[in-house]
């Protein structure tokens, strides 16, 4: 016997996943970091001063406490739990520069929609972070923001070993290399979807940085968030219409999460 099973009356406003937003890898590491490290520590540091309290409670009824050991422990535990805290100002500090800098970045990449330009913001791909990933009429783009403190005179540029310089030393982790990573697991995973190869161009965005002429050409374009509109509005046209709408649905899949 079928049972008729009655029609819902109500559905959710919105269904499906949606697009991560700009700077969300950032913002889910800065909240494990949170989660795991400052909440167990201010929780030990409750605890100890609880039972400390509690052996308080026990020599002011008349009872034998040690309430002074207890104190000298939680004392020193608190002194622990707050030097570990302190310690980790500044991992908190580069994860909120790096979220509000792919935020900004993002701003900038949308006004180009008027140039027909679409932005993808913090996709995963396999595993991997891509910041952005611009496509439009000038091709297909993987971009890396790198929200560095500005230091020294300001500038950045390529010297004449390839490597990027940021105010006269070596940029951190090799942005560069990173920014060929992301274009290449784009590239892939578009080969995958549209059986055929498609060029992603790294890019490198350092917002606020003054960016010097390169001493050397690379394959990877290195802008701040002030140039990134002129830029895209020189690049010659590569792809049409239809092809720009080809690969923007399959990157819109891994866009939602």
């Amino acid at each position: 016997m079928a049972f008729k099973f009655k029609k819902k009356k109500y559905r959710p406003p919105v269904e499906g996943p949606l697009r991560r937003l700009p700077g969300q890898s950032v913002r889910d590491e800065w909240e494990r970091l949170f989660d795991d490290k400052v909440v167990a520590y201010l929780l030990t540091f409750i605890i100890v001063w609880l039972f400390a309290f509690w052996q308080w409670i026990y020599k002011w009824t008349g009872q034998k406490p040690q309430p002074g050991f207890w104190t000298v422990v939680a004392i020193l535990v608190s002194l622990y739990c707050v030097y570990r805290m302190w310690r980790l100002r500044a991992e908190f500090r580069h994860l909120n520069l790096g979220e509000k800098g792919e935020r900004r970045v993002s701003e900038v990449l949308r006004e180009l929609r008027y140039r027909d330009y679409i932005t993808f913001d913090d996709l995963l791909l396999r595993d991997v972070n891509v910041d952005h990933v611009v496509v439009g009429p000038g091709g297909v783009f993987a971009i890396e923001t790198k929200a560095y403190s500005v230091f020294g005179n300001g500038s950045a540029g390529i010297d004449a070993n390839g490597a990027l310089q940021l105010g006269g030393k070596p940029a951190f982790k090799d942005p560069l290399k990173q920014a060929r990573a992301s274009a290449a697991q784009v590239s892939a995973e578009l080969e995958r979807y549209l059986r055929r190869k498609v060029w992603v161009e790294p890019f490198v965005v350092l917002p606020g940085w003054r960016i010097d002429p390169p001493s050397k050409e690379t394959d990877v374009v290195v802008l701040n968030d002030k140039t990134i509109s002129e830029f895209f509005g020189t690049r010659p046209e590569k792809l049409s219409r239809g092809e720009i709408r080809e690969i923007c649905t399959h990157l819109d899949r891994s866009a939602r999460s």
